[in-house]
């Protein structure tokens, strides 16, 4: 019985000590994304020539929480025609020897958040200009992220 209680502290413990993470399209530690990554990419995206001549970037990351980072998010560096402080982001699950895009989205920050749907954990995305400011919550349902929550606020 105490086993058993102690096992169910932990799994608690556990579940609610996840480090939330935050990582922006300027970050110094983004690195090139692995080449069958970038081709499902600038498919999905055939029609931008901006796209088709930037170098994509991103971070490995662990969005199921099993502690291996096999998942993608991915920029541009140097997005062209994006704005200051905006950029296009992209979340790829791994799926074997591929990726799979689930989520496809601009902003200028994705926060891996603590609360999980269909097993994935929510994501943040945020981005703000001179005159307003956006944080928009995805949620898994299982094949793709779906946006649940969006605030946008004008700045004066």
């Amino acid at each position: 019985m105490k086993l058993n209680l102690l096992i169910v502290g932990l799994l608690m413990v556990a579940s609610t000590s996840w480090p939330v993470q935050t990582f922006t399209i300027e970050d110094d530690g983004l690195s090139a994304v692995p080449r069958n990554a970038e081709v499902v990419i600038r498919h999905s995206e055939a029609k931008d020539d901006d796209l088709q001549r930037c170098e994509l970037v991103g971070k490995a990351v662990d969005l199921d929480g099993d502690g291996q980072a096999t998942d993608l998010i991915i920029t541009m560096r140097d997005a062209a025609g994006w704005g200051a402080a905006l950029g296009p982001i992209w979340v790829l699950r791994n799926a074997g020897d591929s990726f799979v895009i689930v989520l496809s989205d601009g902003g200028y920050s994705v926060t891996i958040g603590k609360a999980k749907h269909k097993g994935l954990y929510d994501l943040i995305i945020s981005a703000e200009s001179a005159g307003w400011s956006r944080q928009s919550i995805w949620k898994f349902n299982g094949k793709s992220y779906k946006k649940a929550k969006e605030k946008t606020k004008k700045l004066h």
